[in-house]
């Protein structure tokens, strides 16, 4: 796309760095979709793009506000999350004057107030909600709807449902993966794979999840329909012929039983292909052929938020299904020969060593089943961290209690896990010493 029409203008979209200096290490990664998705938009509307994708790319904080203030673009689109809220703080404190800024993701509905006091004289533009219909209008100067809240020049624009530019029907909306660097990855079975997103929103009421359905009322959860996916899968192995699996990235694919059938009806159809999901404990129901179905339909592995072996911190968290509803299911999965990746968070609030020792209890009594059954168990251990707007960090504020800036731990060294190795503090009743003790032998099973 040329840039000689004069009407034509264009955006970098910033994956923002997760680190403040080049990162060289060999970490899982996801390519930015949600910013795929966006640029394709406003490349349809006429407009040039480039997605910089500082994770993808291993670029610090210096790096890419050089590449931005090198660029000709007139607009800057970046995403911010409570873990790197300070590094884009300096990024955008060090934009040319005359760059545009739009600022979005998740967790700008939670960090607006602290974006909107930013001493910056760049024309500013938060977006709360999902960007790919409002983002071209903005370039274009095209906008029909009111802001949120306009201040000086800063403005906010919320997207829900509302909205005209929200996206009620999820299924036609377009990605030009070309966007992106890296779509192809290697997954940890050697396989070569690609993500895809097949719904948006969540059902369940996590405290400690800024996208839990209680806090986010303006966003409904959609799905794609069958036939979108369907046709996205064929489109995948028409552009990357050797793919060898499918990751589902959301969390309504395989919500309920008429879902987790639905999925294998559609892998079904794709016999070359392995895929890999999200899971929930309360997700397979009754029906005793699921399993099996999901596993002949191709499935490798599912992703399992588990959390806590403690009933009294599942039930503060917020957490749906009980401790042997987690067992039971995973134990079906194992058998049949699916693989789970369990996830686990130590460091709630008040969290004392007795629910420590539940949760590695429950983590080691699955890893004993999975030695006798076909499937494979791993673990993913997170210490806890309060996110910007959530039910827990909402609570600790009023509290009173300290919540530090979200910052690489120097105590955790968890091999090829520094995207995870973030700190807030301890918020648990509980030693730095004794909380990572915990973190560190649940993540060696």
């Amino acid at each position: 796309m040329s840039l000689e029409n004069p009407q034509q203008k264009k955006i970098d979209l910033v994956n923002t760095p997760i680190y403040r200096n080049t990162a060289e290490d060999d970490e899982d990664y996801l390519p930015p979709l949600g910013l795929g998705y966006i640029g394709t938009a406003v490349e349809k509307s006429g407009n040039k793009v480039e997605v910089i994708d500082c994770v993808q790319e291993k670029i610090g904080v210096k790096q890419a506000i050089k590449r931005l203030n090198n660029s000709d673009a007139e607009f800057v689109g970046v995403n911010v999350f409570s873990q790197n809220l300070e590094l884009v703080k300096e990024i955008l404190l060090s934009l040319d004057k005359d760059k545009n800024v739009l600022i979005g993701g998740p967790a700008s509905k939670y960090l607006q107030t602290e974006l909107l006091s930013l001493p910056t004289e760049n024309k500013t533009i938060i977006i709360i909600g999902e960007g790919e219909k409002i983002v071209p209008e903005i370039i274009n100067d095209k906008i029909e709807e009111t802001p949120l809240l306009e201040d000086d020049n800063k403005k906010i624009y919320l997207v829900g449902q509302y909205s005209k530019y929200y996206s009620e029907d999820i299924s036609n909306l377009e990605l030009d993966r070309n966007l992106l660097i890296q779509n192809v990855l290697k997954n940890h079975y050697g396989q070569k794979e690609v993500a895809i997103i097949t719904s948006r929103g969540c059902p369940f009421d996590c405290a400690f999840c800024a996208g839990a359905k209680g806090l986010n009322p303006n966003i409904k959860p959609r799905q794609k329909s069958d036939e979108s996916v369907i046709s996205e899968i064929l489109l995948l192995q028409k552009a990357y012929p050797d793919i060898q699996s499918i990751r589902i990235l959301d969390d309504l694919f395989l919500k309920n039983p008429n879902t987790i059938l639905q999925a294998t009806e559609i892998f079904k159809k794709f016999t070359n292909l392995s895929w890999r999901s999200m899971i929930h404990a309360t997700s397979l129901g009754s029906n005793p052929m699921i399993v099996q179905k999901m596993k002949d339909s191709g499935c490798k592995e599912v992703f399992l938020g588990i959390e806590s072996g403690s009933k009294n911190i599942r039930d503060y968290i917020n957490k749906a299904g009980s401790i042997e509803l987690v067992i039971d299911s995973i134990r079906k999965l194992l058998t049949v020969g699916i693989d789970v990746k369990g996830y686990f968070i130590f460091g709630f609030p008040n969290e004392t060593k007795e629910d420590f020792e539940k949760t590695f209890n429950l983590a080691k009594q699955i890893k004993e089943i999975s030695i006798k059954t076909k499937g494979v168990f791993r673990t993913s251990v997170f210490k806890f961290r309060p996110y910007h707007g959530t039910k827990i960090y909402n609570d600790l504020l009023v509290q009173g209690k300290n919540i530090l800036p979200i910052k690489p731990s120097i105590d955790l060294d968890l091999k090829k896990r520094n995207q995870f190795n973030f700190d807030a503090g301890n918020f648990s009743n509980e030693s730095d010493e004794i909380l990572n003790e915990y973190i560190k032998k649940t993540q060696k099973l």
